[in-house]
C-alpha cells in the first residue's frame, strides 16, 4: 500500500476483499466536491450519524435527507416502534426524494440507520440511474456506549427517546456492510473533525 493509499476494511477487521482508495489531497478533495454522490450513513441509533451527517453535508455540499425527517412529516417516531408496513411507505418516500435530488444533480447525504443490505442495494439501484457512485459510511459503535447514550438522553431528552428494546432489536437484526460495498468508517472516539478531514 502506497502512502496514497488507505485500505477500507470490511466489517471484521480482515483485509481480505478490502477496498483501496486514494487518500485525496486538496485538489482532489475539489474534484470529489464538484461530482454527484451519495453517501449512506450506516449504524445504530445513537452511534452519532446525524453529527457525522451534518459535517459531511458542509463538507461536500451534499443535501440531507433523513428518515427521521420524513416521519415526523407523516406524524412517526420510530425510536417507539413504527408498524413495517410505515416504515416502507418512508422508505420509498425517501427513495422517490433521491431519485428527484439526483436529478437535479445533488450530491447526497441519506441519514437512516440503513440496519439491511437490501436497504443500501435500494437506494444504489436508484443512484445507478444516473451512474451515481455511493459510498456507505459506517459508524461501528459497541453496543454498551450506545445504550449508554439512550440512557444519558432518558434523562436529558435532547434527542426523541430510543426504547431500550427497539435499539437491542436493531442490535439484533443489523446487517454490517459488507466486503463488496464501497465503504468508509467511522469509529469512535476519533474526532468527527478530524475524520471528515481525513477522508473528505
Amino acid at each position: 500500500m502506497t502512502s496514497r493509499q488507505r485500505a477500507i476494511f470490511s466489517p471484521g477487521g480482515s483485509r481480505a476483499g478490502c477496498i483501496l482508495v486514494a487518500e485525496l489531497g486538496d485538489r482532489d478533495r475539489q474534484w470529489r466536491k464538484s461530482m454527484t454522490h451519495v453517501y449512506l450513513l450506516c449504524g445504530l441509533a445513537f452511534a452519532g450519524k446525524s453529527t457525522l451527517g451534518r459535517r459531511l453535508v458542509e463538507r461536500t455540499d451534499a443535501t440531507l435527507l433523513s428518515l427521521d425527517d420524513i416521519n415526523a412529516e407523516r406524524g412517526l417516531h420510530g425510536g417507539t416502534g413504527i408498524p413495517a408496513e410505515e416504515w416502507m411507505k418512508t422508505h420509498r418516500e425517501a427513495l422517490a426524494r433521491l431519485a428527484a435530488l439526483l436529478a437535479q444533480g445533488l450530491s447526497v447525504v441519506v441519514d437512516d440507520t440503513n440496519c439491511f443490505r437490501w436497504l443500501r442495494d435500494d437506494y444504489r439501484a436508484v443512484a445507478d440511474r444516473w451512474s451515481v457512485p455511493v459510498t456507505v459510511v459506517y459508524l461501528d459503535l459497541p453496543l454498551d456506549l450506545v445504550l449508554q447514550r439512550t440512557r444519558e438522553n432518558d434523562v436529558s431528552r435532547h434527542r426523541p427517546v430510543v426504547t431500550e428494546e427497539i435499539l437491542r432489536e436493531l442490535a439484533r437484526t443489523f446487517e454490517a456492510p459488507g466486503p463488496d460495498e464501497r465503504v468508509v468508517e467511522y469509529r469512535s472516539p476519533e474526532p468527527v473533525e478530524e475524520w471528515i478531514e481525513r477522508w473528505f
